[in-house]
């Protein structure tokens, strides 16, 4: 019962990030939220849906059964959660404080 309903939210966080990704690559425009502090919102979409692809695919990863290829797998997401979290830092700004002063 706690795998089906692990499953259902991860499924919902990444299908929430994976569209929010998907907008501000196509639009070039961020979330209302977000709109103070993204430099490039291209940028941070790509990181978002690599981000979202690396949870769905850690979230398989845990389902697979075979030590050798749960290794691979779990490396490939973890990899894949770095390096779309290094995207979406790069692309935000460096703060509001910092941008009063300069």
């Amino acid at each position: 019962m706690l795998d089906v309903i692990s499953l259902i939210a991860v499924a919902v966080v990444v299908v929430l990030y994976a569209v929010a990704g998907v907008l501000a690559l196509t639009t070039g425009r961020a979330a209302p939220w977000q709109q103070g502090y993204l430099l490039r919102p291209r940028l941070w979409g790509s990181g978002a849906l690599l981000f979202a692809a690396g949870m769905a695919l850690a979230r398989y990863g845990a389902m697979v059964r075979d030590l050798t290829d749960s290794d691979i797998v779990f490396a490939t997401s973890l990899l894949m959660l770095i390096s779309g979290g290094v995207l979406q830092y790069v692309a935000q700004r460096a703060g509001r404080l910092r941008n009063r002063r300069g």
